[in-house]
């Protein structure tokens, strides 16, 4: 067995570094971790990153699914809502109330009702009206505004205020 370097080295004070000043903090070896990669350390990263052994600049971080499902649903409503607005079909007002969040108030529900319904967004079965928010990209409706049509709204949340406005002249949440 051949003989270890460190075994020559015991008993010395600084195992062969030079002085005790020298092998002190990180300065002796250009920084800490990938300090200097962009700088003095250039070359050497070039040649690992040849080796694909390391990757410049920031990376590793994914979205979560769910996050990427829903901003990806968001994206394509605004699309077809902008589409429909350019084909005519959808007037300004209705436009900027359903882009503009993902709760609704009942008052503007109230307002645009009859133009999702020309659209196909809704349907009315005698006197009532239906909508499912859901399928439009909202998630929860809010009481705010008055509310002057029977409207039976499907929705994931709704505030206290909101069902009770809606009960008030025949309709409902689901």
């Amino acid at each position: 067995m051949a003989k270890l370097k460190v075994k020559k080295f015991r008993g010395s004070r600084t195992c062969g570094g030079g002085s005790h000043k020298k092998r002190r903090g990180a300065g002796h070896r250009g920084g800490r971790g990938n300090a200097g990669v962009h700088k003095h350390k250039y070359l050497k990263f070039l040649k690992l990153e040849k080796l694909g052994l390391y990757e410049f600049g920031k990376h590793g971080f994914t979205r979560p699914r769910s996050v990427v499902k829903e901003f990806s649903r968001e994206k394509e409503l605004k699309q077809r809502l902008k589409e429909l607005r350019d084909q005519g079909k959808l007037d300004e007002n209705t436009y900027r109330i359903l882009k503009s969040r993902r709760e609704i108030n009942v008052g503007d529900l109230d307002a645009i009702v009859e133009n999702l319904v020309s659209l196909g967004l809704a349907e009315k079965r005698g006197e009532k009206f239906f909508v499912d928010l859901g399928n439009l990209g909202y998630s929860k409706l809010l009481g705010s505004g008055n509310v002057t049509k029977a409207l039976e709204v499907k929705v994931a949340n709704a505030t206290v205020k909101a069902v009770e406005k809606l009960k008030a002249l025949g309709g409902g949440v689901v």
